[in-house]
């Protein structure tokens, strides 16, 4: 088993890693409110000389160890994490946990800054001596984000003005681009620098960061707040205060195999905006997400919050005196509210009532599955197809498909499901179905539930009625009172009654709006219900 005491954990920000870090200091180790960044990190041997380590992170970054300086980070009183002090190559026969405990003694793992130089200032001179080495960020409003553009040299009698040529060389900006420079001095102490002040009245010092951007016109500061962007530095770093990382986890993972995920939010959004930002990564409608919170202590779904909170995002966490906090949200797409399904058994008189929830992102599918589950429900074949359709004043609207969404299913809609007849299923290109539907005397006044049926072609109206009569669960003397009739499309239009048993249905040229009409008593049906 590895000896854990024996090593230590050393990590190291590059120029290049801090020119795309997007928050305080240099990097964020291990703040996890904020995103945390990407550095590189080398578990070595304590008993390892400064000398070796710097040989072998030279050798990975394929740079010669003249090349190399090594700053180590500490933690400031103001709680921010900055490089203070260079490692002496004096020290290369020193072991790094000797290093270690002189100049990081107060944290677990050591951090570094690698500073590399491109050429030699004077013979084997590499690094400036006697002068500050401080941090430069260029801050653009358009893209609303920094740029880490590196280290500079400065001397402690400098004036702040001196160094504005090197940073419009920097960014290629034109001589006289006017600038504004700022100190990151903590993450809310942000304080503009006087160009015609020296380094030594700011105080400044080895590892401190200066923040510059172009200097705006009211006209370009009216677009940018007008367009809900921040126009100047400290107006951003107040924004960075306010980031939160969230960690987002399905609140139903038996049933929603929806991904773990982190997002980076604002502390001060409502309940609309998180949705919004959720739904974009989820690529969800945000109406249909709900959070809960999670418990301190077990991490477990806690309280629902609902959509008409005024609570902004900090708000809703209850664990912030937790060290480090955990910002965990459970989410899940809400459900519809209780739905009901009409299952039509053999015939269209055996009706059975299935209720069920699922959630708005489900297809028909899934509520054909609910339907198979139910114990009073059976089939005639185990290959048998399910219908779904939707009636609306006891006429057939719409038939769904298995894999349409079920969002688009009508709020007020009523809901039937049949196992799709044999005939229908065996039906000939030269059979046609039609839909079905009750009347009495007048074909506006409509009742029962409307069905699909096979006009089989060269059918005597004789054979149709046998097969009618089978549909409908009825007996001959109750089939005797059921007149049947062509009924057009257009309203008000007189039904054409089928009288004659020996009519061949199948030869009467029937458009498309044109259905058959069963003119008899409206009875009501007993309903069967089920709750599952």
């Amino acid at each position: 088993m590895e000896e854990r005491h024996l090593y230590l954990i050393v990590k190291i920000v590059t120029a290049k890693k801090f020119k795309v870090h997007q928050g305080f200091d240099l990097a964020n180790f291990d703040d996890c409110q904020y995103p945390l960044s990407e550095v590189f990190t080398y578990k070595i041997l304590k008993a390892d000389t400064y000398g070796s380590f710097k040989e072998h992170v030279s050798r990975s970054f394929n740079i010669s160890t003249k090349q190399v300086r090594f700053w180590v980070f500490v933690n400031r009183q103001n709680k921010t994490v900055r490089p203070d002090a260079p490692i002496s190559d004096s020290l290369s026969n020193i072991s790094m946990e000797e290093i270690h405990a002189k100049m990081t003694s107060r944290q677990n793992e050591m951090k570094l800054y690698m500073e590399v130089a491109d050429i030699p200032l004077s013979g084997l001179t590499w690094f400036p001596a006697n002068h500050i080495m401080v941090f430069i960020k260029y801050f653009d409003p358009d893209k609303q984000a920094f740029e880490g553009l590196g280290h500079l040299y400065v001397q402690k009698f400098g004036r702040v003005g001196d160094i504005t040529r090197f940073l419009r060389e920097k960014k290629n900006f034109s001589p006289d681009t006017p600038l504004k420079l700022y100190e990151e001095i903590k993450p809310n102490i942000i304080e503009e620098m006087k160009l015609k002040s020296t380094f030594q009245q700011l105080e400044i010092q080895d590892g401190d960061i200066i923040c510059f951007q172009k200097a705006l016109t009211e006209k370009e500061v009216q677009e940018r707040t007008t367009s809900g962007r921040y126009w100047d530095i400290p107006h951003f770093y107040e924004s960075l205060t306010l980031r939160i990382v969230v960690f987002f986890k399905p609140k139903l993972k038996d049933r929603d195999l929806k991904p773990e995920f982190d997002l980076v939010l604002n502390k001060k959004w409502t309940y609309d905006q998180i949705a919004g930002a959720v739904g974009t990564y989820l690529n969800t409608d945000p109406l249909k997400l709900r959070f809960t919170t999670a418990h301190s202590t077990s991490g477990t779904p806690k309280n629902v919050i609902k959509r008409t909170t005024t609570q902004t995002l900090s708000e809703m966490f209850q664990t912030a005196y937790l060290s480090p906090p955990v910002h965990v949200l459970f989410y899940e797409l809400e459900m519809k509210e209780l739905t009901k399904v009409y299952w039509l058994g053999s015939t269209v008189k055996n009706e059975i009532v299935i209720y069920f929830r699922l959630p708005n992102n489900g297809i028909i599918n899934d509520i054909i599955k609910v339907i198979l589950k139910n114990e009073k429900v059976t089939l005639s074949s185990p290959n048998s197809r399910i219908r779904l359709f939707e009636v609306y004043h006891n006429k057939i609207q719409k038939e769904y498909t298995e894999t349409e969404p079920i969002e688009r299913i009508h709020e007020y809609a009523t809901l039937y499901a049949e196992e799709i007849p044999q005939d229908e299923v065996h039906a000939d290109q030269n059979d046609r179905t039609i839909q079905v539907y009750h009347f009495t005397i007048n074909p506006i006044r409509i009742h029962g539930i409307p069905f699909k049926f096979v006009i089989k072609n060269g059918e005597t109206l004789g054979n149709t009625k046998v097969r009618l009569r089978h549909r409908l669960g009825m007996s001959k003397i109750e089939f005797l009172k059921v007149k049947i009739a062509i009924v057009p499309g257009i309203s008000y239009a007189k039904p054409e009654y089928l009288e004659d048993d020996d009519i061949i249905l199948s030869e009467k040229k029937l458009s498309n709006e044109e259905c058959l009409g069963l003119d008899h008593l409206d009875k009501s049906l007993t309903e069967k219900v089920i709750f599952i």
